[in-house]
């Protein structure tokens, strides 16, 4: 089935979930987690109410306006690009451990999510989850690839001064190329949650492809028509739905479900 949106009207309707910090935060508690990576931190609101042994931040120009060691142990922060951050990153020196949660918000263009994914999965284990913030617009203008079109675009309407970029182009993309990845796309206000599990942190694919991924992505139009397009192949599952579904994992010895089966 092919989507059309009407000129002016929302993608798919707005996102009626829980706030996806607090979608972040109650996945934390409930999977008891030791090691969280943010990409893209800003004034900490979200890392803030994370709940971990450690959590590592990682900003290029932070803006903390909040108390982010708050429901940690320790706090780690790298104000650097993230390509800096993972060129340079001893995986036991600074972080102690393998990833267990990862929320990546950082540039809105597919091409450095594509970047942040693919090396966020590598410091992963099988069981642990990464996701992804401002993947699912509800409206055309805030998926400009410039934040100030997206701007100028988005003057008058419910949605004006919002900016998702063209992030939402990592789906199509993890489908194409990792279909083994379970992606889970959340309704969570207001720009939507991806969820990804069953990762394979030894994967190279989209690391090994990632200047052809790029090209070959960067053709597909940043439109409305593509972006409900997205919402028609992948249904939305609701914040509660997700939360029951990841409520089997907890990391709190070491391990998530997969380290328990084994046992």
């Amino acid at each position: 089935m092919t989507a059309s949106v009407e000129p002016g009207h929302t993608i798919a309707g707005e996102h009626r979930g829980e706030h996806y910090g607090s979608v972040l935060a109650k996945l934390s508690r409930n999977a008891a987690v030791r090691h969280y990576l943010e990409i893209g931190v800003a004034f900490g609101d979200i890392f803030s109410g994370i709940a971990c042994r450690h959590g590592v931040a990682v900003d290029p120009e932070f803006q903390l306006k909040t108390n982010i060691a708050a429901n940690k142990a320790r706090v780690s922060l790298f104000q650097v690009m993230s390509d800096v951050f993972f060129a340079n990153l001893n995986l036991r020196r600074h972080v102690g451990g393998r990833i267990d949660l990862a929320f990546l918000d950082g540039m809105h263009l597919f091409e450095f999510l594509l970047r942040d994914f693919y090396n966020t999965e590598a410091i992963c284990r099988r069981d642990s989850i990464i996701v992804m913030h401002d993947c699912l617009p509800v409206a055309a203008p805030m998926a400009d690839r410039d934040p100030m079109q997206a701007g100028i675009r988005g003057r008058g309407t419910p949605f004006e001064n919002w900016w998702t970029g063209d992030v939402w182009k990592v789906i199509p993309i993890l489908k194409r190329y990792r279909p083994d990845l379970d992606v889970m796309l959340v309704d969570a206000a207001p720009t939507g949650l991806v969820i990804v599990t069953g990762l394979d942190p030894a994967s190279r694919t989209l690391k090994t492809h990632y200047e052809a991924i790029v090209e070959e992505f960067s053709r597909l139009p940043n439109t409305a028509e593509e972006i409900a397009q997205v919402y028609v192949e992948h249904p939305l599952t609701s914040t509660e739905e997700a939360l029951r579904r990841l409520s089997g994992r907890s990391y709190a010895h070491g391990g998530g479900w997969l380290q328990r089966l084994r046992g």
